[in-house]
């Protein structure tokens, strides 16, 4: 008998010996739980807090690019006039060829507040000349060229192919060229479209010529 109760209380303490550290376990188990649960609440608050960042990013990116664009919107870009042709005073150069050169309607002067090439290396190949970018006093101006030339539709300068476009940003750029496809399309098929400011195509339902 006593050496049962040696051997019973042996195991009592070995047990007792367990629990405290069982105890001790399922405590910091508690704890490290308890702390991964405030690591996920973190991580959410965290993604959370990016995708607004994103968001507000994506809304600045938009809002600067509109800006500039809109600080664009008097500008066009001549591409193909012979390198050197405009001469020493672009403006002057201009505002007397263009009318002359787009068979404009008699009207009042066209008027330019400032003219020049675009930063581009020049090339030594006569067929790249750089791109002239001007600045034009009024918008309707603006879009009287634009209209002309889109009504004489290809334009060529001493044998050489001549373009007008409206001065954007990059972004801008990429997004009306998607559309590139559909217009061509759209030519194909006869059918009228015109392409609104900034980036969106419009076809009439009817197939009313705008």
């Amino acid at each position: 008998n006593s050496h049962i109760e040696e051997k019973l209380i042996e195991i009592t303490t070995t047990i007792l010996s367990m629990d405290k550290k069982m105890e001790a376990f399922t405590k910091r188990i508690n704890e490290v739980e308890h702390r991964v649960g405030d690591a996920e609440d973190s991580i959410h608050n965290v993604d959370t807090s990016i995708q607004d960042l994103q968001a507000k990013i994506v809304w600045l990116q938009e809002k600067a690019d509109d800006l500039e664009n809109h600080s664009q919107q008097y500008n066009l870009r001549l591409v193909g006039l012979p390198e050197g042709e405009e001469g020493k005073d672009p403006v002057a150069f201009l505002e007397d060829w263009l009318p002359s050169f787009l068979n404009l309607p008699e009207q009042g002067k066209i008027e330019i507040e400032r003219a020049h090439q675009t930063f581009a290396p020049r090339s030594g190949d006569s067929n790249k000349p750089r791109m002239i970018l001007f600045k034009l006093l009024r918008f309707r101006d603006k879009e009287l060229l634009l209209r002309q030339a889109h009504n004489l539709g290809s334009l060529t300068y001493k044998n050489k192919p001549l373009h007008l476009f409206p001065d954007m940003s990059a972004e801008l750029f990429q997004k009306r060229k998607s559309f590139n496809g559909v217009k061509h399309l759209c030519k194909d098929l006869d059918i009228p479209f015109v392409l609104l400011y900034p980036s969106r195509l419009q076809a009439p339902a009817d197939g009313i010529p705008y």
